[in-house]
């Protein structure tokens, strides 16, 4: 009996040998360097319960889906507060599990209850905005200049330029819009070219009014009843994409 509690005890002390230079418990760290020189995603920080001034090297920082070209890429800003913990306890082996608000840093939204809203926000204030309240989805750029709204209660998607332009690009392909009903309005001009040809069609009536003149221009004018052809009509068909890492 004896013997069991001294070998017992010396165990003891040698496990605390082994483990007297190791962390478990998790450690909050501030971020000071984001800037990984070998483009991991990697970041610097210093533990203020060890020292104010020493700095760690290089740490991994654990991401969603992380792998190879994909994954959720979203790297702490240097004075981010972190959570920190050491793989077996070995203080030369950090990792970042995650990132945390405090007093001074604050949540990009707030809860008025109940969570109503899930939001994605950038350092330039560019946003996403998953609004289960209001049944939204919102994106918008941090100058405020665009917005994107997904409602599905008023089963709208809204494209706004708040200020400047929009501009819908196929150079390369067709482009191509069905809808029950279009409506195109300008408060001065709007203007319709075509490389090419161009065609007009209604299985029903078609009126052209100016409010002061219409004007035909062509080499060559024709106005014969019934011999002009009708487009066809647009597919708006979806079509499958290739992925593009193979998955």
């Amino acid at each position: 009996m004896l013997y069991d509690i001294a070998n017992s005890y010396a165990q003891e002390i040698l496990t605390q040998e082994n483990e007297g230079n190791r962390v478990f418990e998790a450690v909050v760290g501030t971020v000071t360097d984001n800037k990984d020189p070998k483009k991991l995603g990697r970041v610097k920080a210093k533990y203020p319960i060890f020292s104010e001034q020493d700095t760690s090297d290089w740490i991994p920082v654990s991401m969603m889906g992380a792998g190879k070209n994909r994954g959720w890429f979203f790297i702490p800003e240097v004075g981010d507060e972190v959570l920190v913990m050491f793989e077996q306890g070995q203080v030369e082996s950090p990792m970042i599990v995650g990132c945390m608000w405090n007093g001074k840093d604050k949540p990009a939204d707030k809860n008025s209850g109940g969570n109503p809203r899930r939001v994605i926000k950038s350092r330039g204030g560019s946003k996403i905005t998953l609004d289960d309240e209001k049944g939204k989805i919102i994106i918008e750029d941090g100058a405020g200049k665009g917005k994107i709204t997904f409602d599905t209660e008023a089963k709208k998607v809204i494209f706004e330029s708040l200020e400047g332009d929009v501009c819908l690009q196929t150079p390369e392909g067709d482009m191509t819009i069905v809808a029950k009903s279009a409506e195109i309005k300008a408060d001065q001009n709007i203007e319709i070219h075509a490389g090419e040809a161009m065609q007009w069609g209604s299985d029903a009536t078609v009126t052209i009014k100016g409010g002061d003149c219409v004007t035909l221009s062509g080499s060559k004018v024709n106005l014969n009843n019934g011999s002009a052809q009708m487009p066809p009509q647009p597919d708006a068909d979806p079509k499958d994409v290739d992925d593009p890492y193979g998955s």
